[in-house]
């Protein structure tokens, strides 16, 4: 896509011609006559189309222009290195990939020279990719133009950016500018992403290379690229129009007629567990007149509980289509749904939304009556968690066991989801000096306690180290806290045991003790430990 000048553009896929099989250059509406008789010297296909915002809008319109099985992108600020282009017939001969990312170099502050500094040296971009619309996608984000499922490579062979040489400072800073606007927030090497790519000058002390000999020629001859009469090589197509453009574009706002859908459920959904995450198949039919786009576009199927009153407890995970789905078509969508955390009776809605724009409104509503979890805390030491959890398989099998365990080097030492036990939160960073430690002990107790007991109302938990806040939104899905094996006959470690135990309980959580799981008091505080543990 380009709007010229047209003499530098020609000049940059004459490098590439010998190896394409076909050119297809898309010529927005701010180029000239002119512009478009000479690409028409060196491409196949020229088609004018009108610009809009943002950039990338008109791409899955332009690869359905393309007849090839590979398509390579390249940007009209862009000259492929002489090793990539010597790559590329080997690159789209392999049958073990689907897309390639290429390497793009940014030449800064000359054309001999690339910047050879993060985050410039891993500018990564998927440019070469399979023709093949099951595979592809075309997301409405910014800088993230197409995306590609299968396996892939990351290519060494460099694709040179020249944007730093072809504008001044203040029009790239403009760019920056535009970019930032149509998506914020974007960061990158402590700065805002557009920023910092578009403006090195402001950083200093980079890192340069030289660019190779061969390649120093060849990005020569095409910034200076004088215009050259050719004969005309490829057809000059019908202009496009808007409507042709966006019907491809995943960021198109549909009209309202399009806002209509039926859903159904495939297998009822009476009741679930407590925090239970379930899928669920429901049929969808799209009753508009617009294709919505499968994988984590910006149409998705979407969830929300409401309680009895009508009000929303949980906004619920999106699911994607797993196809294109068509107009007049229906296809089965597998949901991903989790439970509340609480027991009770709720309703499930289900609708689709438009990711910025709105709720189709089409909302299909299920009565579900939410059990107490099925979820068992386990807590004690490895090798009673083990025995613990072959028991709870054998003779408790619908129970889910969360292991509450100290997080180690290695991977985890169960299969059962786990969440941190409190000797991080309870002793790091503590005094060692014993009048000192009781204080800061009980501080941190009492404050785990009083965020247990508003966690347990509903209320905010507020402040606490992750480690903690972990702990009891695991605990609070299990219906039972199972402490197995034998505690440490420390104060330390029964301190420790107690208050994941008083934790629970103030959850609401019912604690069982395995036969063995308590030691032996050594002192008035091991008693008192004791007596609250019991």
């Amino acid at each position: 896509m380009t709007a010229g000048p047209s003499e530098r553009v020609a000049a940059m896929l004459t490098l590439l011609r010998p190896v394409a099989d076909e050119i297809v250059v898309a010529l927005d509406d701010r180029a000239g006559n002119e512009d478009a008789r000479t690409l028409a010297g060196v491409a196949d296909v020229v088609v004018p189309f009108p610009y809009a915002e943002p950039v990338d809008r008109p791409l899955p319109w332009l690869f359905r222009h393309c007849s090839g099985d590979w398509v390579l992108l390249v940007d009209d600020d862009e000259i492929p290195s002489r090793r990539l282009i010597y790559a590329l017939p080997s690159l789209v001969a392999a049958d073990d990939v689907t897309h390639y990312w290429l390497r793009r170099q940014w030449l800064y502050p000359d054309a001999l020279h690339w910047l050879d500094d993060h985050p410039w040296r891993t500018d990564y971009q998927l440019r070469l990719v399979l023709r093949d619309h099951r595979l592809v996608r075309f997301p409405d984000e910014t800088h993230i133009p197409i995306e590609a499922l299968g396996p892939c490579r990351y290519i060494d062979a460099p694709l040179y950016h020249a944007d730093c040489l072809l504008r001044s400072a203040p029009e790239r800073l403009a760019k920056a500018q535009r970019y930032e606007r149509l998506r914020p927030g974007q960061r990158i090497a402590g700065g805002p992403m557009n920023h910092v790519f578009h403006l090195p000058e402001r950083r200093p002390a980079l890192s340069q290379a030289a660019v190779p000999e061969e390649d120093v020629v060849l990005i020569d001859e095409t910034l200076s690229a004088a215009p050259v009469r050719r004969a005309p090589r490829g057809r000059l197509a019908q202009p496009a129009t808007r409507e042709e453009i966006d019907r491809f574009w995943s960021g198109r706002l549909p009209r309202e007629s399009d806002y209509r859908a039926r859903l159904e459920l495939v297998d009822p959904v009476e009741e679930m567990f407590a925090a239970e995450q379930r899928t669920i198949a429901v049929r969808v039919e799209n009753l508009g007149g617009q294709l919505w786009p499968w994988g984590g576009a910006d149409i998705q199927l979407a969830t929300r509980w409401l309680d009895p009153d009508g009000s929303v407890v949980r906004e619920g995970l999106w699911s994607p289509f797993p196809a294109d789905l068509p107009p007049s078509q229906a296809d089965v969508v597998p949901v991903n749904v989790v439970a509340p955390g609480r027991p009770g009776l709720y309703r499930l809605l289900l609708d689709l939304i438009h990711d910025r724009v709105r709720w189709f409104g089409c909302e299909l509503s299920v009565e579900v009556a939410v059990r107490p979890s099925c979820r068992v805390g386990v807590a004690g030491d490895d090798r009673s968690v083990e025995r613990a959890l072959t028991e709870l398989t054998e003779e408790r099998p619908h129970v889910e066991p969360v292991v509450i365990e100290r997080p180690g080097p290695g991977p985890p030492r169960f299969g059962a989801p786990r969440v941190t036990d409190l000797h991080a939160y309870l002793f790091e960073g503590a005094p060692t000096v014993r009048p000192l430690w009781a204080p800061t002990l009980l501080a941190r107790t009492a404050r785990l306690f009083r965020a247990a007991r508003r966690l347990r109302r509903g209320r905010e938990i507020g402040p606490l180290p992750r480690g903690a806040r972990e702990l009891l939104a695991g605990l609070a899905q299990c219906g039972l806290l199972l402490v197995v094996g034998t505690a440490e006959a420390d104060t330390c470690a029964l301190w420790e045991r107690a208050a994941l135990v008083h934790t629970a309980r103030t959850l609401g959580v019912e604690v069982e003790l395995a036969e063995g799981a308590l030691p032996r008091a050594q002192g008035p505080l091991d008693r008192i430990l004791l007596r609250i543990i019991r």
